[in-house]
């Protein structure tokens, strides 16, 4: 092909939009002929080896190159340098000559290095002038080429900035923790998100039009029917539980969120939303009406242990509480012997509510003594709630088939223990075989410790109150008591006037000891550990009296686990004498067991019954006013009834009080002291 246009020979002309519009160029073919391969195109023609030999409007306007710019030029001008250096431009032509036709997308260049994003179709034109698209030709045939551009940087924009949308979209999905669907309003399943796939278990091609409530348990279908009504007829956003039902037949409590989908006219399309997983929320709130349900059924006992006459009342009312209450099945309380061997004296239920006698022994059995293929800890052992889930799916075989029998799924054992001393268990069968869960189990934990300290204070006010008591004498040269120890030391003579229990392990001794210098007892109690303090209170002639701090170390801390009393303990030159109240319905057997177990050198000397005089309020106004004198008396009621025991701020001060009785005021204060020592003195038992 020459350079010079007027030596083609063709049936038309072509018109030069990019010289002027009456211009026109003879090429020897009509570029008209070939607008049917692409539309909406910018055209131009150049000779076999590329060189731009006329071309029209729209390439003048897309590159911006006037006509004396680029004609006569290669059209590898119109590509990137890059691109020009690789030899994609020949590349391009070369394929259009070989195959019949070359397309591509690509960025090309303008005046100025402008760049624009185009598809073009490269096409060889034969010697006649004629085009066969997609049929190659040879070297000797082709005259030239026809370059159609369309310039799509615009849509190619729109489309970067759909995918990045699309992208940005799916990056939220793939995040998304929830589950995401739509439905149509035939309710076909049109979209989801991964999630989706991966929680129902489905295949996509098996998630295609499936029906909502087809991921529905049974049991919630209908009312979840009623939600998807109400989005689609009456245009709400509704929230909804139930179960899901996925591929395996698993169910999971999912929380839905749902709205319709409107086009701009109004019309519904559908509905959307979005379903997340509540199995963690639905188990916090089960644990705390779990939670919520225990401790009401603790609070309502609560009044029950602070009035109750009897063991047998506290724990027949523990018992019938549970029983009554959904969610427990049955509760069974059994008492054994501590300081027996379990084998020689088997723990049995003592009282049960829910099941009748033969069956709580049974089962009570199960989870006292447990199978030797049971795992974890005794709670006799530990003095800690243990639990047993599950059971109705349990590996020990005799917990299985007792669960599936009698239709419960967990168990919990509760220690019943006051100041570590174990009194009890109770047995709490649950439906749930998930019941029992951390924070009920700690409750339980508590209210183990709360039965027992209720039963040990019940046998202590019985002591207090009773007419009759029991009286056990002990004898014990066991030094593992701080007193028997200190007397054996000093080889002195000792008395315990009172005991004051400060903690379960930490009590007050008031002692008078005799035979021995005070300045020795110091001495010798500095080199005994459980004697953490000492003070001397009075001293005069053989005898001083003390104040001592004591930790553990003595057979008084023993006796109040048992409800018992210590009446009187003297030592003498290491040996005990002790006698000890306890309520007639109180275990000896155990309580002397476990003397002489903790303190090995002690035994029992005697038992008798010991009748207490019924003292009323009468008889202890008349042993007061009968200790007191007239003046001692008349201070006492002028100080009481004139306001000077009164807090913060007394109504009357020591001076007002003597001068209405007409005396001095340090002889009022000697009446007073002396008055309220022997008021003190006969409440707590040590007037004669």
């Amino acid at each position: 092909m020459s350079d010079d246009p007027s030596d083609k020979a063709g049936s038309s002309a072509e018109t030069d939009r990019g010289a002027t519009d009456d211009e026109t160029v003879d090429c020897g073919f009509d570029v008209r002929e070939l607008s049917s391969l692409v539309s909406d195109h910018a055209a131009t023609l150049f000779d076999s080896d590329g060189t731009v030999v006329t071309w029209n409007d729209g390439i003048r306007r897309l590159t911006g190159f006037s006509r004396d710019e680029i004609v006569g030029s290669h059209y590898r001008e119109f590509f990137p340098a890059d691109a020009r250096e690789a030899g994609v431009p020949d590349r391009f032509l070369e394929r259009a000559r070989s195959k019949g036709r070359s397309q591509h997308d690509g960025w090309r260049v303008g005046s100025d290095e402008r760049r624009f994003w185009v598809r073009d179709v490269i096409v060889p034109i034969r010697e006649d002038g004629t085009v066969q698209v997609d049929n190659p030709i040879e070297d000797d045939e082709l005259r030239g080429y026809a370059w159609f551009v369309h310039d799509r940087t615009e849509s190619r924009e729109r489309e970067r900035e759909l995918r990045e949308e699309k992208a940005f979209v799916d990056s939220i999905l793939a995040a998304q923790p929830d589950i995401l669907y739509a439905f149509d309003t035939d309710l076909n399943l049109i979209e989801w998100n991964d999630r989706f796939e991966r929680v129902f278990g489905y295949d996509p091609d098996e998630l295609t039009g499936m029906h909502p409530l087809r991921f529905i348990a049974s049991p919630d279908r209908e009312h979840i029917a009623a939600a998807i009504d109400r989005i689609l007829e009456e245009d709400e956003r509704v929230t909804a539980e139930g179960r899901i039902l996925t591929s395996d037949g698993s169910r999971i409590p999912y929380e839905f969120n749902s709205a319709t989908i409107t086009g701009d006219d109004g019309t519904v399309h559908g509905f959307t939303g979005i379903g997340r997983d509540i199995r963690e929320r639905t188990a916090r709130e089960r644990e705390l009406e779990r939670l919520e349900r225990v401790n009401a059924i603790i609070r309502a006992i609560d009044e029950t242990l602070v009035a109750a006459e009897t063991r047998d009342e506290i724990e027949t009312t523990v018992v019938e509480e549970f029983a009554a209450v959904d969610g427990y099945q049955f509760a069974i309380i059994g008492r054994g012997d501590p300081v027996a061997t379990i084998d020689n004296d088997p723990w049995e239920p003592a009282t049960q509510a829910g099941i009748d006698a033969t069956a709580s022994e049974e089962v009570f059995s199960l989870f006292i003594d447990s199978p030797d293929d049971a795992s974890g800890e005794s709670p006799f052992e530990t003095r800690t709630v243990q639990r047993y889930r599950t059971l109705r799916e349990s590996a020990v075989d005799e917990w299985q088939s007792d669960a599936c029998d009698r239709g419960y799924g967990s168990v919990a054992v509760v220690p019943i223990v006051a100041t570590d001393r174990l009194l009890g268990a109770l047995v709490i069968a649950a439906d749930e075989p998930s019941a029992f869960v951390d924070g009920e189990r700690e409750a339980l934990q508590e209210f183990g410790g709360t039965i027992g300290h209720a039963i040990n204070a019940m046998a202590v006010r019985r002591l207090l109150y009773r007419d009759t008591v029991i009286e056990l004498e002990f004898e014990s040269t066991d030094r593992g008591d701080v007193c028997i120890e200190l007397s054996q030391e000093a080889g002195c003579d000792l008395s315990i006037d009172h005991v004051l229990p400060l903690t379960d392990e930490v009590f007050i001794f008031y002692l008078t000891v005799s035979g021995i210098d005070s300045d020795v007892i110091r001495d010798l109690v500095g080199e005994i550990p459980d004697i953490t303090e000492l003070r001397l209170i009075d001293a005069g002639g053989e005898e001083s009296y003390w104040e001592a701090v004591v930790r553990d170390s003595t057979i008084t801390e023993l006796l109040g686990e048992y409800g018992a009393r210590l009446q009187s303990q003297v030592v003498r030159d290491g040996v005990a004498e002790l006698t000890v109240q306890v309520s007639p319905d109180t275990n000896l057997r155990e309580l002397v067991g476990a003397i002489t177990s903790a303190y090995p050198d002690t035994r029992l000397v005697s038992k008798r019954t010991a009748d207490r005089p019924v003292e009323t309020r009468s008889d202890f106004r008349r042993s007061v006013e009968s200790a007191l004198t007239e003046k001692q008396q008349l201070a006492l009621e002028a100080a009481y009834h004139g306001g000077y025991f009164e807090w913060p701020t007394r109504n009357s001060d020591a001076g007002e009080v003597a001068d209405r009785l007409g005396i001095a005021r340090q002889t009022f204060h000697q009446h007073l002291r002396v008055a309220q020592a022997k008021v003190l003195s006969a409440y707590f038992g040590t007037i004669d």
